[in-house]
């Protein structure tokens, strides 16, 4: 048709008609040539005011009148109710004078079309969809370029670099560090003043000179400064080709190398401390031995692991309450910090355990210094509360694979310490402690399994909550719901240890459906409460099976009183691929009674597209791997940023899973991901109290 495409975009259409036999005429010829209209018919002024509060009209298809009065009243009218709709002016009489169409056309209509050339009209209609949906994506992209400029700005105003805008040599805007910088109080005193005067007079030449040789490129120069005391000192200036307000400059950013270091420390001290009692946390701990046994490998060192955890602490946090019992785990670090070599490396490795990496080798030593440890515990008393300790003992060997098989043997130390009945030590002994849980055992499936089916019988499970947080400013309270099963000592054995055994068993559909009515039962209680959280809960694949599901969960949300709106099921990508069909099924089932849907594990399978075209897809959760190393790997860097452009492209929200870090956090700001969960921001805890507000 004249070299216009035929197009799906389907577009809002009012016709403003005398006649509907003429309006449906108008929609007929339309539609012949493949365009898709949302039609709404208004015979006159009267009809079109009825319709104004519903109908917002992409375009307008308006009959040309007898009078030119009567057009431009109804012009008028369309103007006031629907602002800048494009109009089409729709004439019957072939020989209506030419003047009047063109002064029709400089009024502002898009075009005049005679009713008996219907080729016309579609031409136009067809050229003014295409306009639209043009429009519809330059919007979109002003607002994401708006937005962006948003998050530029925040990073710049709090950034700790000095960073400028120059225009001619003049100063336009400067950041607070800037004016920090060179002792300005706002920018009111700083613009318009030149760069000039920020270097000392005998380095004028040489700054000259650099600029006038500054082109398209990135330039850096080292030459000293001066505040606006007077003061001198050494910068390293690196000037941008940039805009600011709509205008091309210069951005000028300064480095404060002392004061990036010490940043650089401060960030490194908040990733790798645990903020509760100042030791490190888990993450820094498990890689500082896995260093340290790389290291010991190549010198035919050797080292010992403490495993410490307080006994019945679960008892203790009932008497005295969560704030006491935090105090208390506060002192307890205290005191271990205080009666260990500085050479050992201490860490909270779990809610109320700890672990020494220590210099000792041989096993007198490191039980002398285990016994050391409990009675000091022992002998510690809280607000009339007596504590004592576990500890297990694991020597460095050539057997030790890695740091994950060291603390497997350290923990298996502390359980039999535990069963023998707490309050004491013990060293592991590879012929009478063999791992109950670890990846390598083969012959512990029947014994978890046994635990799996007792703790569904018997509620042995516990869920923990890990807060899923806004980096845009949601306020929403989210939370991930994990499971831990219990042995029968009270311990919680994690999710990599049984779930797999699960699987195998086939007792996975029935940890589910525990897993959701629990859920479900705690979420109704906190919403009675009066905190407004949500949950997000996993469906393994065996629950995509489970025929039954659906309506378990509807049973739920009756039987507890909740709200379907309140939860969002997470499946993992590579499930959904696996089993397609019975997860369209169930996800349909889910979005009729308002539940949200999440693909965990985003991105680890290729064709991350595929899943968002063909499911009503409200969250990704992106891959733990993701997240590792992010801050110093750029090609993993970019591949984050696609990804998340490519959610954001079908309006789907982003959630970064595994942050430890706040190296991470600030790429991910600046990538924009919408929410983030992780250690940095809090470990799983079975109390549903974090500070959104503060984060």
């Amino acid at each position: 048709m004249n070299g216009y495409p035929e197009t799906d975009i389907p577009i809002r259409l009012l016709i403003i008609e005398s006649s509907l036999n003429e309006a449906e005429a108008h929609i007929s010829t339309l539609r012949n040539a493949g365009l898709v209209v949302h039609p709404t018919v208004a015979v006159d002024d009267d009809a079109l005011l009825d319709i104004a509060d519903n109908e917002k009209p992409e375009l307008i298809l308006l009959s040309l009148t007898d009078t030119t009065d009567k057009l431009t009243a109804t012009l008028k009218l369309c103007r006031a109710v629907f602002h800048d709709a494009p109009y089409v002016i729709l004439y019957k009489n072939p020989e209506t004078d030419p003047d009047t169409l063109l002064q029709i056309m400089r009024d502002g209509a898009r075009d005049v079309v005679c009713t008996s050339d219907p080729d016309h009209l579609q031409l136009v209609v067809m050229r003014e969809s295409e306009n639209l949906s043009i429009r519809k994506e330059l919007a979109l992209t002003q607002q994401k370029l708006k937005e962006a400029e948003a998050r530029c700005n925040t990073l710049i105003a709090s950034s700790q670099d000095a960073i400028a805008y120059i225009h001619e040599g003049m100063h336009m805007q400067a950041n607070p560090a800037y004016l920090q910088m060179f002792g300005y109080v706002d920018m009111g005193e700083l613009e318009g003043l030149p760069i000039l005067d920020m270097i000392p007079a005998k380095d004028h030449k040489s700054i000259k000179a650099f600029l006038r040789t500054l082109g398209n490129e990135h330039a850096e120069l080292n030459i000293a400064c001066q505040n606006s005391a007077g003061e001198t000192f050494d910068a390293k200036l690196e000037f941008s080709p940039a805009t600011y307000d709509g205008e091309p400059c210069t951005q000028l950013v300064i480095r404060n190398e002392a004061q990036n270091k010490e940043l650089e420390q401060t960030i490194e001290l908040l990733s790798n401390q645990d903020a509760q009692t100042g030791l490190a946390n888990r993450q820094y701990f498990m890689a500082k031995m896995e260093q340290q046994i790389a290291t010991l490998r190549e010198t035919g060192g050797g080292c010992s692991l403490f495993y410490i955890v307080i006994d019945d602490f679960r008892e203790i946090r009932a008497e005295i309450g969560i704030t006491a019992s935090d105090n208390l785990l506060k002192e307890l670090a205290g005191i271990l910090s205080r009666n260990i070599n500085k050479s050992d490396l201490l860490s909270r490795f779990g809610d109320h355990s700890f672990t020494i990496l220590s210099t000792k080798q041989n096993p007198i030593d490191a039980e002398t210094m285990a016994e050391r440890l409990r009675l000091l515990i022992e002998e510690f008393v809280y607000q009339q509360t007596n504590v004592t300790c576990c500890i297990g003992i694991s020597l460095l060997d050539q057997e030790i694979t890695g740091s994950q098989d060291f603390i497997n043997r350290a923990y298996h130390a502390y359980e039999a310490a535990r069963n023998s009945g707490g309050n004491r030590y013990s060293l592991y002994d590879a012929s009478e402690m063999q791992a109950s849980y670890g990846e390598d055992n083969t012959g512990d499936e029947a014994r978890i399994n046994e635990l799996i089916q007792h703790a569904l019988e018997n509620d042995r499970f516990r869920l923990v909550y890990q807060p899923i947080v806004s980096l845009q400013g949601d306020s929403r309270e989210h939370y991930a719901v994990l499971t831990r099963l219990l042995d029968n000592n009270n311990e919680e054995i994690l999710p990599d240890y049984f779930i797999r055994h699960a699987k195998q068993g086939e007792q996975m559909a029935k940890v589910d459906r525990w897993v959701i009515n629990k859920a479900i039962e705690e979420l109704a209680e906190q919403r009675t409460e009066g905190k407004k959280v949500n949950f997000f809960i996993s469906i393994s694949s065996a629950g995509l099976e489970d025929d039954g599901m659906l309506l378990w969960i509807c049973d739920c949300l009756r039987k507890h009183r909740a709200k379907g709106p309140w939860i969002t099921f997470q499946i993992q990508d590579k499930e959904l691929r696996n089993h397609i069909q019975t997860a369209k099924k169930l996800i349909e089932g889910l979005k009729k009674i308002k539940c949200q849907l999440a693909i965990d594990q985003f991105g680890a399978s290729p064709k991350a597209e595929t899943l968002l075209k063909h499911l009503p897809v409200d969250f990704v959760k992106f891959d733990f791997e993701l997240m590792q190393d992010l801050a110093s790997k750029q090609e993993q860097q970019d591949h984050l940023n696609e990804l998340n452009a490519l959610a954001k492209q079908h309006n789907i929200k982003t959630i970064a899973m595994g942050v430890e870090d706040a190296n991470s956090l600030a790429i991910l700001w600046t990538v924009g991901v919408n929410y983030i969960q992780g250690y940095f921001l809090q470990e799983p805890s079975e109390n549903i109290s974090y500070e959104f507000s503060s984060a």
